[in-house]
């Protein structure tokens, strides 16, 4: 700890402070204690960070989500107090007795067999109470692992998310520690779900048990691309684990275990884990009991402990298309770069044999320094001009030429290699444009050896990143089994300081002569729609009951209205980014997106467009979309302490108020006179719609989400030990269960599919049985499975988006059609279809598309 320096404040919130922590990526840290009560570290959150909305509304809704964990046997330091309006935010959370695993594996080596098990165990539990909330940590590392004498505490779970809503705003970066992020979180950035964790996990079980990091020490960008390419050390770690480690560091998210599975490979249940985890478990190899920790030495979050801090790794989100499957590293070196250039291009089109193999560490470079063993005092930097390359002392590796030297750093710029064979190259020249077989947009390929005449300067590491994993505006080699076609997510790059606009032009909704994909009507932009953060939901239109009007909710805070041919018909502006609207006889009801996980305003539109009234919206949770029950619309606000159900006429009036003690955490489902709602207060409430009267609370043992009535039965997901539960009509629970193909959890949602239920989660649709909650089937669609729509049922078929394109799937489970579309939404979005007549609407990363399916 360290003595407070003069501009460090000497009282946060109710806390006095005691001393200096340290600092990290989201801000400081201080040890701290209130009047008569326990000792905290509090965290302040940085200054610039605090400035920023987008950072602030996910800061506060992580916070409030990071709160509700803790207790026995979630092995979580619990969050006990924030502030997240004050002018600089702060949280506090419990002080923890013990070092870091971390400190441990350093002051002592690595931690006994039977140690790592109860380890694997009792962090096993902890990502189970952390995922159960809807979080994903997202940078679980040895630093944020508190080795405490009745068992580890994980620190900093979902907190991390906040940072990246600053970092991706900007940048298009990825937020995590080097070594301990999953392949998904290099490629995709935030767009990352629980199995994430469970990668971090592995690497850090790795840890533990072998004494060294998985992916080995070096420069940033050479551990990222080992990650990529799965270049991990075991041999330190004992057989009787390796199989579990091995596991969880699988390549493909859906091939690793869940958190409860992880537990039970381990060898542990929840009561052996507290009857094995005592003062001493952890001593390591090189000592039979730990040392004590003086009181002026004890660990808490973010202590300069010498590892790396959490950063952000400029590494753009990757999109991968249609790309032709070959191997990317091949020949002598370790690193080694394929030498095949293009058909027709020479090697000084693609740039020069040897200023790519230098760059990449491969052959052009035999005397030098290899980036994959380099030291970090000695940077590897790939210069641009002449494709020399250079050390950070100056010294020029053997091999190298000097030639065109010169020209300002570019972090942004980029070495292309290309080699696609069933893509036909027009011109490989320097700034050729190179034409895509399916007609998309071309991309402009720039010679590295004359970038210096361009006015590009040399790359930094992590632009060279970039060229092997994503983010480009080339074809390159990353080791992830082919050549890659790579693009921005957004559809361009800027060259920052280099006075040079690489010339991309890529459309996922268009082709390079201007027409729309096969099987698309139009298309019709908003910005996005509106509540597409953090996985909102609901339909992506509302039709009116003629058919005639597409209410779209857009992010740039007006409500659209659309004809059936995509003609803009008016525009109203309400003020904010607008959720997905109801539409009525009397035109479109919508609510506006607050910065939880609810809404602060609900507006009643006419169908010319007209503002007909509004309401302010109290609370931080409940409904993203009005509801329709008989001539009412209903909607439910509050916090997690109180809340409650509105009943709404059509004149703005309240019909009926119905309070749910604990505040509701999502929307009514409305069935046969009855509104269902799930609520924090770990029930299901069943309120009549006449007039609000509750019939009857059913517990789910943890926060309930948004029930499906399917025949006599209602589906729900909760937050409790068991994330699925069936409950009758009389509010009787009938069964509990877990389901890994389904989910569950307070964000579990369903639509009935004749006797069945439908869900989407990572990826997957999933038909489950009511009667026990048991899978029935489930279907997978070819594209990219972090990218997924709620689904929609019309007759026996259901429609679901998976990446961007739409399933028709038969209530067997069977594929009938597929049609694609483009970039799907981003952001987590789940808007689902609406289908009507023989057009399909599908949300779309700028607003929707209308879809031609046929009779």
């Amino acid at each position: 700890m360290e003595a407070l320096r003069a501009n460090d404040p000497r009282w946060i919130g109710p806390y006095e402070v005691l001393g200096r922590l340290g600092a990290g990526g989201m801000g400081e840290v201080y040890l701290a204690e209130g009047r008569g009560g326990p000792r905290l570290a509090v965290k302040v959150v940085r200054a610039e960070h605090a400035e920023d909305r987008t950072f602030r509304a996910r800061f506060r809704q992580e916070v409030r989500a990071a709160q509700t964990i803790g207790g026995t046997g979630t092995y979580t330091a619990r969050v006990v107090d924030a502030d997240t309006e004050a002018e600089r935010p702060w949280m506090a959370t419990e002080f923890v007795e013990g070092p870091n695993l971390r400190d441990a594996v350093l002051d002592h080596g690595a931690l006994p067999e039977q140690a790592v098990r109860l380890l694997a165990g009792a962090l096993g539990e902890a990502l189970t109470a952390i995922h159960a909330k809807g979080m994903v940590h997202r940078d679980l590392k040895p630093s944020n692992i508190l080795l405490s004498p009745d068992g580890p505490r994980v620190i900093d779970f979902g907190i991390v998310r906040a940072l990246e809503a600053t970092a991706l705003t900007n940048t298009g970066a990825v937020v995590g520690s080097v070594g301990y992020v999953s392949p998904e979180q290099i490629r995709n950035g935030a767009e990352v779900g629980p199995p994430s964790d469970v990668f971090s996990l592995g690497a850090v079980l790795a840890h533990a048990a072998a004494g060294r990091e998985p992916f080995g020490e070096g420069q940033d960008s050479v551990i990222l691309l080992r990650i990529l390419t799965r270049d991990f050390d075991l041999s330190g770690v004992p057989d009787g684990l390796r199989e579990l480690v091995e596991a969880c560091l699988r390549e493909q998210p859906a091939d690793r275990p869940t958190p409860a599975r992880v537990v039970e490979a381990a060898g542990h249940t929840a009561e052996s884990l507290r009857e094995g985890l005592r003062p001493g478990w952890y001593a390591t190899r090189a000592a039979t009991t730990p040392d004590p920790v003086p009181e002026a030495d004890r660990w808490l979050p973010e202590r300069d402990s010498g590892e790396r801090e959490s950063r952000v790794e400029y590494v753009a989100p990757m999109t991968v298309t249609d790309a032709t499957a070959r191997p990317a590293l091949t020949g002598e070196g370790e690193n080694q770069v394929d030498d095949v250039a293009p058909p027709g291009t020479t090697d000084a089109a693609a740039g020069g044999r040897e200023n790519l193999d230098a760059a990449a560490g491969g052959r052009g470079n035999p005397g030098g320094a290899d980036p994959m063993t380099a030291s970090p005092d000695a940077e590897i930097r790939a210069e641009a001009a002449g494709g020399r390359l250079s050390r950070a002392d100056g010294v020029a590796p053997p091999g190298t030429t000097d030639a065109a030297a010169g020209g300002p750093e570019n972090p942004r710029e980029r070495v292309a290699r290309m080699d696609a064979p069933d893509v036909p190259v027009g011109s490989a020249a320097v700034g050729g444009r190179v034409s895509r077989a399916d007609g998309v947009a071309p991309m402009t390929v720039m010679d590295v050896t004359d970038s210096a005449a361009a006015g590009v300067g040399r790359p930094s590491r992590r632009g060279l990143l970039r060229v092997l994993v994503g983010g480009g505006v080339v074809a390159a080699g990353a080791g992830t089994g082919g050549w890659l076609w790579l693009r921005d997510r957004d559809g361009g790059d800027r060259a920052e300081g280099s006075g040079v606009s690489p010339e991309v032009s890529v459309s996922t909704s268009r082709s390079a002569t201007g027409t729309l994909p096969p099987g698309v009507s139009w298309t019709y932009g908003v910005g996005g729609l509106g509540g597409r953060a953090g996985g909102r939901h609901g339909a992506c239109v509302a039709l009116s009951p003629a058919g005639d009007i597409l209410y779209v909710g857009g992010a740039d805070g007006a409500l659209h209205a659309v004809s059936p041919a995509g003609k803009k018909l008016w525009a109203t502006d309400l003020g904010g980014p607008v959720m997905p609207p109801l539409a009525t006889a009397d035109g479109a009801y919508c609510l506006l997106e607050n910065e939880g996980e609810g809404a602060s305003k609900l507006c009643a539109v006419g169908p010319d467009g007209r503002i007909r009234w509004t309401k302010k919206i109290a609370g931080p949770v409940g409904s993203q979309f009005p509801v329709a029950a008989g001539d009412l619309v209903l909607v439910a606000s509050g916090t997690a302490d109180a809340g409650g159900v509105r009943a709404y006429t059509a004149a703005g009036d309240v019909a009926w108020y119905q309070q749910t003690v604990f505040g509701p955490t999502s929307e009514p489902t409305v069935a046969g006179g009855v509104a269902y709602v799930g609520t924090f207060g770990d029930v299901v409430n069943a309120l009549d719609v006449k007039d609000g009267n509750l019939r009857w609370s059913a517990p789910t043992g943890g926060d309930t989400g948004r029930p499906t009535l399917v025949g006599r039965r209602l589906l729900v997901g909760s937050s409790g030990d068991y994330p699925l539960h069936g409950i009758n009509l009389s509010g009787t629970t009938v069964w509990s269960t877990g389901n890994d193909e389904a989910g569950g959890g307070r964000y579990f949602t369903s639509v009935r599919l004749g006797d069945l239920a439908v869900t989407t989660d990572q990826g997957r649709l999933a038909a489950l049985d009511p009667s026990d909650g048991k899978t029935r089937w489930t279907f997978d669609g070819s594209g990219d499975g972090s990218d997924h729509s709620d689904p929609t049922v019309v007759g026996n078929t259901v429609y679901v988006c998976l990446g961007g394109a739409l399933y028709a799937v038969d209530r067997n489970g069977k594929q009938r059609r597929k049609l694609s579309f483009g970039d799907p939404e981003p952001d987590g979005g789940v808007h689902s279809p609406v289908l009507h007549g023989t057009r399909a609407y599908v949300a779309t990363a700028e607003g929707v598309a209308a879809l031609d399916i046929g009779a």
